[in-house]
């Protein structure tokens, strides 16, 4: 067994798999906001030990994209930056080499409804450590009929401008401009929380977990589970504020209506069910898996 599938063994409960293939200084406009003077700025990243490479495939332990307020990074002037973070909270209580941690300490999903009362969550929720973990879209899987048939894998992403399609990024005509802001793909943006690792050599490692919640209608016909989605710019700004208590930022997701025509999806490959593969054929639609 390989050590990719050897991590899916531990992961079977429920997975995501994102997608986020733009590379990082286009992330920057992508993840662009209009401030409190009402200025279209685009985001920097924060110098951090991890890097950020994009991918059409990123699987538990990959480095993932992440917004978070540019308080908690020293010497940080901005007001919110991009971090890259490996995905799966590593536990504050542990202190080994974070590379090599169990398998079995899966912590790249955080439930909404016990996250307040995890001993791996908690501690990152009381230092205000909330985070919007970006990308284009994420993978799900549709179980078949019976055992007999092959689950479909499904690709969900937000609603985009009707020239835009998803699987062709020729349609996307990204652009940015300090007038009217992002002009391009709708990445998705997703609550999260992360938490900061010190190695025994010094070095600080931001690791992150997306939170997830019971499907709302939009896809429960997919799967009981699914990631918190922040649609507009005063969700994301609410979340990450630091002014906000710990309780009111969990109400304030509980309290979150997801419009059902918010997300959009079509079927892809199964191609994506091996994390070794990386293609742009991931996320290209296709005809249903026939029965």
């Amino acid at each position: 067994m390989s050590k990719l599938s050897n991590l899916y063994k531990y992961f079977t409960k429920y997975i995501i798999i994102y997608c986020s293939s733009l590379d990082p200084e286009t992330l920057c406009c992508a993840c662009g906001y209009k401030d409190a003077n009402g200025k279209q700025r685009k985001l920097t990243w924060a110098k951090t030990e991890l890097k950020y490479d994009p991918s059409y495939n990123m699987c538990p332990r990959d480095i993932l994209p992440c917004i978070a307020s540019g308080s908690h990074f020293e010497g940080e002037k901005e007001e919110r930056v991009l971090c890259a973070m490996t995905w799966g909270m590593i536990p504050p209580w542990y202190q080994a080499n974070y590379k090599k941690r169990p398998n079995k300490i899966a912590t790249h999903n955080s439930r909404l409804e016990n996250i307040h009362s995890s001993t791996v969550y908690s501690p990152s929720l009381q230092k205000q450590q909330r985070c919007i973990v970006v990308c284009e879209g994420f993978y799900e899987w549709k179980p078949g009929t019976d055992s007999k048939v092959q689950k479909q894998p499904y690709y969900i992403y937000a609603t985009q401008n009707k020239e835009i399609k998803a699987d062709d990024p020729t349609t996307w005509g990204n652009e940015f401009s300090e007038t009217d802001g992002w002009k391009g793909f709708n990445i998705l943006k997703l609550a999260g929380i992360f938490g900061v690792h010190k190695t025994e050599e010094g070095n600080i490692i931001h690791s992150c977990s997306v939170i997830t919640r019971d499907s709302n209608k939009v896809l429960s016909w997919l799967h009981h589970r699914m990631p918190v989605c922040l649609s507009n710019e005063e969700e994301c700004q609410v979340w990450l504020s630091k002014h906000l208590s710990t309780d009111a930022a969990i109400k304030t997701l509980n309290d979150m209506i997801l419009q059902e025509t918010a997300l959009t999806w079509h079927p892809v490959s199964v191609i994506v069910n091996n994390g070794l593969n990386k293609t742009i054929d991931c996320r290209k639609k296709i005809r249903k898996i026939k029965k």
